[in-house]
């Protein structure tokens, strides 16, 4: 059955990704995670064996002359008993020398890796509350795992916070968890954040979009305009990029942008949204605020991700934390109920 609820939970994302496609411009690069398992004894796309499944190889296609290839609980060959072509004991991933392998602990974690910004907060929600927290390196790739997980089904969402404060959008996903098992979710490529220099800009002036993503990537700014434009720039080697929008091309009236990455076959979703007025003046934009009643992920949008999340604490004793966040997103009555839920529908964004 563990087996089965794992495939479904990587079955409803690949689902959400066919509904919901990410595409670039310029090419069909989707916004993708993996989620393999190191322990449900199926051999998936980052693992070169699990359990007893060893992907059709043995120790002659690693290189040996014979014995007995196994698997070891990291889901990698160990070849402790396999034989060279003089009979001798070759040494393996958890062993050697014909001493035996070495017992591996097998602990119930996982492990979620990908792309942010260059020294970024990278931070793990489980279930609407932080679980973990992390600090992506110097080329943006980061990786965190969480243990102590009983089995089942859990929401985890994953947001970044770039070197000025910015947070970006949060990307969700549901990934069930084995008993015993190492899940993997890799792939993550969290989306840029973003900002503007204005608030209102006089049409034919400029407006300078920005923001942090991962070094050297293509990022793609989408503007909502009559006609949806899209405009492509370059980061640089430190993650930060600029647009300066001649707003020339645009008709006068409420605007929005947005903006996503791509990078070596990979891409990100896009990301939150800005909103600026074309008209007759330049007004310097505020530094961001979120106060979106309902909004308990701090997107700036109410929509299946906040429910989600609310949906998790119906009728359940609240967490220290989500009590927090009830008080201030909700009607701050200590609970979650069909009050909170109305309050929600009102302010949905979707």
């Amino acid at each position: 059955m563990s087996r089965v609820l794992a495939r479904f939970s990587a079955l409803i994302f690949a689902v959400w990704l066919v509904v919901f496609p990410v595409v670039t411009s310029a090419s069909t690069i989707s916004a993708r995670i993996r989620i393999s398992v190191c322990g449900n004894t199926i051999t998936e796309w980052d693992e070169e064996c699990d359990v007893t499944d060893l992907n059709g190889q043995s120790c002659q296609s690693q290189g040996f002359g014979g014995g007995t290839l196994s698997c070891d609980p990291s889901c990698s060959f160990d070849t402790s008993l396999c034989t060279t072509s003089s009979g001798s004991v070759g040494g393996g991933a958890t062993g050697g020398g014909g001493g035996g392998a070495t017992t591996v602990p097998v602990v119930t974690q996982v492990t979620f890796s990908g792309r942010a910004y260059p020294l970024s907060k990278v931070v793990v929600l489980k279930d609407g509350q932080v679980a973990v927290s992390t600090i992506a390196g110097p080329d943006a790739r980061f990786e965190v795992s969480l243990t102590g997980l009983a089995t089942g089904n859990y929401a985890f969402g994953i947001y970044g916070e770039d070197a000025t404060g910015l947070h970006s959008a949060l990307f969700s996903f549901p990934v069930y968890i084995t008993n015993g098992a190492t899940t993997r979710v890799s792939g993550i490529f969290i989306a840029p954040t973003i900002s503007a220099d204005k608030s209102e800009v006089k049409r034919g002036d400029n407006i300078a979009i920005f923001g942090r993503t991962a070094p050297n990537s293509e990022v793609t700014l989408a503007v909502n305009s009559e006609n949806e434009l899209f405009y492509s720039v370059n980061a640089d080697a430190t993650g930060a990029y600029l647009y300066t929008l001649n707003t020339a091309v645009l008709e006068a009236g409420s605007h929005s942008t947005q903006a996503k990455s791509a990078l070596e076959e990979e891409a990100s979703p896009f990301g939150k949204t800005v909103g600026f007025v074309v008209g007759t003046k330049n007004v310097t934009a505020l530094p961001d605020v979120v106060g979106v009643k309902g909004d308990v992920n701090g997107d700036g949008k109410v929509n299946l991700v906040d429910f989600s999340i609310v949906a998790y604490w119906y009728q359940r004793e609240l967490s220290a934390e989500f009590r927090v966040v009830e008080k201030e997103q909700l009607n701050g009555d200590g609970k979650v109920n069909l009050v909170d839920f109305s309050i929600m529908a009102y302010h949905w964004s979707g």
